[in-house]
């Protein structure tokens, strides 16, 4: 669904089952256990037989798990909810503030109401932008068209002295929260092979290595994520039991770029096959290292780069070198 046709009607169904997931915090097994045993919520089914909920089934969910967390069963919140009805109370409806009116909801708008909400240090408002976001848009299209502007009007912004560093970390600080949080969401490995990643020695900006992981974790990748200022000396060896079949290594410097040097030394130790090296950041969209060192560079779009990730992920032995 295109996401101009969306009508904002509160009854009107629009969210898949793992954007309720994730925006209820229930798992989709307890969304379909809740509406076979009890008939509650009642989503749509579409055209092709996918559950979708609307803005009171998200309220209805809210306000039952609300009452199991108070120490009801839900057998007995979903028998509460009939009687507060038969009374003429609805709690799910009366928490339905009256429809706004929204011109648009594309990505660009959403990362425009990101930014207000940031900028205003507004951190609830900056969440339920997330959550309308990841109930519009897929995981791809919400870390690249949403988060990852909006980090960099913020940096630019704070580059032309318009913004206070304070802000810059603030917004940081709040999409680092989420990424992690989408990892720890994530579903377990159901591809093979494990991919390692890093950012190079003495690299401290992680975010956009880290929307690759989430990228490829939500694909169904084995990603294992070391973080910031990963170094060499003892990597293999602490590696080695893993078998990874690929190495991800980011830089933003040209100082941590260099860093990576000892690559050759590292990948030695490692046992055959040896691991694909590749390496991406914006140092690398004009530095190489030596010929010595066997790496792959991948500077395109993050949702192509993936693409190039999992097609090396899916060869068996690694080549020399792409450019």
């Amino acid at each position: 669904m295109n996401a101009s046709e969306i009508n904002h009607d509160p009854y009107t169904p629009v969210y898949n089952i793992k954007a309720v997931s994730r925006l209820v915090g229930l798992l989709p097994v307890t969304l379909r256990a809740w509406e076979r045993r009890y008939g509650l919520p009642r989503p749509h089914r579409g055209q092709q037989g996918y559950r979708l909920y609307s803005e009171y089934d998200l309220r209805l969910l809210r306000w039952l798990k609300q009452q199991v967390e108070a120490g009801l069963s839900i057998g007995r919140a979903v028998e509460y909810w009939h009687e507060l009805r038969a009374l003429g109370r609805d709690p799910a409806a009366e928490q339905l503030a009256p429809a706004a009116v929204i011109e648009s909801v594309s990505p660009s708008y959403l990362a425009q109401e990101l930014y207000a909400a940031l900028t205003r240090f507004d951190e609830e408002a900056a969440a339920e932008v997330v959550r309308r976001a990841f109930a519009l848009y897929t995981v791809d299209q919400v870390l690249t068209e949403v988060i990852q502007p909006m980090l960099v009007t913020i940096g630019e912004a704070w580059h032309r002295g318009e913004l206070p560093i304070a802000v810059e970390h603030y917004a940081t600080q709040f999409c680092l929260q989420h990424l992690m949080s989408m990892l720890a969401a994530s579903a377990p490995p159901s591809r093979p092979g494990v991919i390692v990643a890093g950012c190079a020695p003495g690299e401290l900006h992680q975010i956009g290595l880290l929307m690759l992981v989430v990228m490829l974790r939500w694909r169904g990748w084995d990603v294992k994520y070391l973080g910031q200022d990963l170094k060499l000396e003892g990597m293999a060896e602490a590696l080695a039991p893993l078998k990874p079949r690929l190495l991800l290594f980011t830089a933003t410097r040209p100082e941590s770029a260099q860093n990576l040097l000892g690559l050759p030394d590292a990948l030695a130790r490692f046992p055959e096959p040896k691991p694909w090296v590749v390496l991406g950041g914006q140092a690398f969209e004009s530095l190489r290292l030596p010929e010595s060192i066997p790496a792959i560079y991948l500077n395109a779009p993050p949702s192509e780069t993936v693409r190039l990730i999992e097609r090396l992920m899916q060869e068996h032995t690694p080549r020399r070198r792409i450019h």
